[in-house]
């Protein structure tokens, strides 16, 4: 019997059993990109979980590489829902825990399509991160000076057009959402990125009713614009110096495309 604000022992017995309900649809499509005998690498959509997590359970990649493989797979990094890209997993947990321990030293590589175009080719935004000071969402981030964590990334205009351009953007610190709030906190916020766009209220409508019409103009696209595009590791277990590269997703490309910037 759920008795609210008990406190849970050792030996207590913790049973759920979860309602049938319908999960949101998303994208399925992957494509493996790298494998061998400890680590398996895939490109997945851009409207794809990678792990179960609040309403998303069986459609997430984790779940439909277990079922398409019949294996189990060890997620090394996190993507957002809406990132397509590459993404590390481990055969087994032991694989994975070893490069999460190095991770901060993976060579990581962006590409973003964002809203205006930076004053220079090549530029640091160096500040750190921490929870959004004014904002109707609880879970929005900001980047501003004296916030908790040190983040840094560094980004490089490859095409740009009147009104956008197309970036790389390489992270030097792994905080949540970093490049996103970075590129907020630089006036060139991603296309399509809903949170961190230039209106706010464009989330709060998207909570409320879903990916409309209406939320896909004001965001100027369908889901945040970026896209992980390469990771560099040393091997643990063969020294080999590894890297890996995702195609750029025909969505992205054609956004580029309808804005006049080149794919490179």
């Amino acid at each position: 019997v759920f008795v609210p604000g008990r406190k849970i022992k050792p030996g207590d017995m913790i049973t759920y059993i979860a309602s049938e309900y319908e999960e949101p649809e998303i994208d399925p499509r992957y494509r493996i990109i790298f494998e061998d005998e400890h680590f398996i690498a895939v490109n997945k959509s851009g409207n794809l979980p990678v792990h179960p997590s609040g309403v998303f359970f069986r459609n997430t990649l984790v779940m439909l590489l277990e079922k398409d493989l019949g294996a189990k797979f060890f997620p090394v990094h996190r993507l957002d829902r809406e990132t397509s890209g590459a993404i590390l997993f481990g055969k087994s947990s032991e694989a994975a825990s070893m490069m999460q321990k190095n991770f901060g030293s993976f060579a990581k590589s962006y590409r973003a399509v964002v809203r205006g175009v930076p004053e220079n080719a090549e530029f640091t935004v160096d500040v750190p991160i921490g929870q959004a000071r004014v904002s109707a969402i609880r879970k929005k981030r900001e980047a501003y000076a004296g916030a908790p964590e040190q983040s840094c990334t560094r980004f490089s205009v490859l095409s740009a057009s009147v009104n956008s351009a197309f970036l790389e953007a390489v992270p030097v610190t792994g905080r949540m959402h970093q490049i996103r709030v970075h590129l907020k906190y630089a006036g060139c916020p991603i296309i399509g990125d809903k949170l961190y766009g230039e209106d706010e209220t464009v989330y709060l409508d998207y909570v409320e009713h879903g990916l409309t019409e209406s939320v896909i103009e004001r965001a100027g696209f369908s889901r945040c614009a970026l896209h992980s595009y390469g990771i560099g590791f040393v091997h643990p277990f063969t020294g080999r110096d590894i890297k890996i590269h995702a195609l750029l997703p025909g969505d992205m490309e054609k956004l580029a495309g309808d804005l006049g910037l080149a794919v490179v």
